[in-house]
């Protein structure tokens, strides 16, 4: 198995639908959204066949399209693969919502400025850019308690796979500091029992 199909797989688990469930709540009318990063399309999947949003995805990988593919066959998505750090192949204004689940804390500065510089672009008046993060808070016992399914047995691996980098994400403030200079208005909050952010800046 390669790591897009096990990825797939961990989209599929409770833990990863109680991470997801924050960005979900946000989403408080229909409209077009856009999911960066989409991955293997778990969130663009429940969007479409529960709430009746028009979802487009896009993601670097191939690998994991491929498999977006496969969970979205009976869904009327729309898939594309774009080239890292390049201006997103999307009309001004095109979406109501733009989701970044599991990215920025991944990119450079000035990566995340040009990905943020774009959804904004994109975003048409009144519409929301919604970024969930993993804190890097927490530890085993505190996961254990609140997941204690065997069917959760991989958040371990997610917790520790991205808990460096999510803790200096969490410490940095980063997009905080960037809507304040954007004159941006935006809102955090500590989600999924301090295991993740929501930001939404609008």
């Amino acid at each position: 198995m390669n790591f897009s199909s096990f990825f797939s797989k961990v989209q599929e688990t409770p833990w990863y639908g109680a991470f997801l469930n924050p960005v979900i709540n946000e989403i408080e009318n229909p409209g077009k959204l856009l999911d960066i990063g989409t991955g293997s399309g778990k969130l663009i999947q429940i969007l479409t066949t529960e709430y009746g949003i028009d979802c487009v995805g896009v993601d670097t990988s191939q690998e994991m399209l491929d498999e977006a593919t496969k969970k979205l066959r009976h869904i009327k998505t729309e898939l594309i693969k774009i080239v890292p750090n390049q201006k997103l192949p999307f009309g001004n204004g095109s979406f109501d919502y733009i989701t970044i689940c599991s990215v920025l804390f991944h990119l450079k500065e000035e990566d995340i400025d040009r990905m943020i510089k774009d959804s904004r672009r994109l975003l048409k008046k009144g519409g929301k850019i919604i970024v969930l993060t993993p804190t890097g808070g927490g530890n085993f016992i505190k996961l254990t308690r609140y997941f204690p399914s065997i069917k959760n047995r991989s958040i371990y691996i997610w917790y520790l796979a991205t808990k460096k980098r999510a803790k200096a994400w969490t410490k940095t403030k980063y997009l905080r500091q960037y809507a304040k200079e954007n004159k941006l208005q935006y809102k955090s909050e500590i989600v999924m029992n301090g295991f993740a952010q929501l930001e939404v800046v609008v």
